[in-house]
């Protein structure tokens, strides 16, 4: 079977797109930003979906079995997506990119959760569930330095 035939191969290659364009969206804000913690937490940021694309283009060469293990024991739960101070959203940079960054991740969240729950298949609902985990630890590292500010 040809790879674009595989429907585990078509929904690895849209995952690897989806973390390649919040590493470009966070590597972009780095550079905008000139609040060295803002852009550490953006760094970090980029650095973890870099780490996540590599996986998937792992994944993509030698295949899932140990993700769709280690989503076996995963139970996920609902990240606090929750904005930062909406009143302080405008004035404050710092402020903008943490709900910023947190609606991206949140985004990435919904999108990967929603297909974990409508997929027929047992190997790509653990996949994908495998990914909103990612997610979630995303929004718990901006929720850790953004709840400084």
């Amino acid at each position: 079977m040809a790879r674009r035939d595989n429907p585990v191969y078509n929904m690895l290659n849209l995952a690897l797109a989806n973390s390649l364009n919040h590493m470009q969206f966070y590597l972009d804000a780095a550079n905008a930003v000139e609040t060295p913690k803002i852009k550490a937490l953006l760094m970090v940021l980029a650095e973890a979906e870099e780490e996540l694309a590599e996986k998937i283009e792992d994944m993509m060469i030698t295949g899932i079995v140990d993700e769709v293990s280690e989503a076996a024991g995963i139970h996920l739960e609902e990240p606090d997506e929750t904005p930062f101070d909406l009143a302080r959203e405008d004035s404050d940079p710092r402020i903008f990119i943490c709900n910023k960054a947190l609606r991206q991740e949140a985004n990435g969240f919904s999108f990967y959760r929603s297909i974990a729950i409508r997929a027929k298949s047992d190997v790509v609902r653990s996949l994908f569930t495998y990914f909103a985990h990612f997610k979630t630890e995303q929004i718990r590292k901006i929720r850790r330095i953004c709840d400084t500010f």
